[in-house]
């Protein structure tokens, strides 16, 4: 899976993160790998397939690695062919807004876009487009959404169908997105659109 923000401070490598931790609970092998993204928080403790998770990404010649809590995160994209190659793993690849269209695509089986309220409906859907119009498996997180006054019974927040057709949405909140950021499972306003988002990217792999 390879995870974009088309904005600056939207939220995608706490979606990143997250969606990694809801993957690697359910793999057999009960780690993730996150490629990229901010390597600085995260838990000091690491289970033990996260462990094991990093000694095998050191012997494929990873040296930028920690490993944190289910996750090993892993700073070099370079061996990213090497780790997905393996097979061993979810791997989920952390990709900044202002990097190449391309980067991470030939990667991965589903594309995350992570928009915030601050991000144009236009420049959303023409990416999305231009995805689906490759070929690609796309899925549009709307994160950072303040929460509705009135609560459409029908239509929870965290699933909603607009012009960009089925969308999940994350509302905000601090705590949850720090938490999530630091590799830990998805709490509160998170839960049910990063499980959601976890079972299409299965879906979308298997």
């Amino acid at each position: 899976m390879v995870v974009r923000g088309l904005a600056r401070g939207c939220g995608a490598s706490t979606v990143a993160r997250v969606l990694a931790v809801a993957l690697a609970r359910g793999d057999p092998g009960g780690a993730a790998v996150v490629v990229g993204g901010p390597q600085g928080a995260g838990p000091r403790i690491a289970a033990p397939a996260a462990v094991r998770a990093s000694r095998t990404l050191t012997e494929l010649g990873c040296e930028s690695l920690r490993p944190a809590g289910r996750v090993c995160l892993v700073s070099d994209s370079e061996l990213l062919p090497a780790i997905v190659a393996r097979r061993t793993w979810p791997v989920v690849i952390d990709v900044a807004h202002a990097s190449h269209p391309a980067e991470g695509l030939g990667a991965a089986d589903v594309a995350v876009l992570v928009a915030s309220p601050a991000v144009e409906p236009s420049l959303l859907a023409a990416v999305e487009a231009s995805l689906l119009a490759a070929g690609r498996r796309v899925e549009v997180v709307a994160n950072r959404v303040e929460p509705q006054e009135v609560e459409d019974v029908e239509s929870p927040p965290s699933h909603r169908c607009g012009a960009l057709g089925a969308r999940l949405e994350i509302p905000e909140s601090r705590l949850a997105a720090q938490l999530a950021l630091g590799c830990r499972e998805a709490r509160g306003a998170f839960a049910k659109p990063i499980a959601e988002l976890a079972d299409r990217c299965r879906a979308a792999a298997a």
